[in-house]
């Protein structure tokens, strides 16, 4: 088996995260939270992954407002892409 530094583990992530599409991270980053949550009460990642935590709070009134004025933004093409994001965030140096 070969060894792979916890560094280029790290690498590996990063570039696989910038590949995951813009639509999607959040959902990536509810996911690994609710692995790191699972894995703090004692669960293995692989119990997490097999048994994941749903929310299972109803949609507010409000939240389903924001969802809709977004979709019609989106629409409207009142959003940034990736590369205004990274601007505004001061990323674009980085990535």
């Amino acid at each position: 088996m070969v060894r792979v530094s916890e560094e280029q583990l790290r690498k590996e992530i990063n570039r696989l995260a910038n590949r995951i599409p813009i639509e999607k991270l959040e959902t990536v980053i509810l996911l690994l939270e609710s692995l790191v949550e699972q894995q703090r009460q004692g669960q293995t990642w692989e119990e997490a992954l097999a048994n994941p935590i749903y929310d299972d709070e109803p949609v507010t009134e409000e939240e389903e407002q924001a969802v809709a004025e977004a979709k019609e933004a989106m629409k409207a093409g009142e959003f940034s892409d990736w590369e205004e994001v990274k601007e505004r965030l001061g990323l674009s140096r980085i990535y």
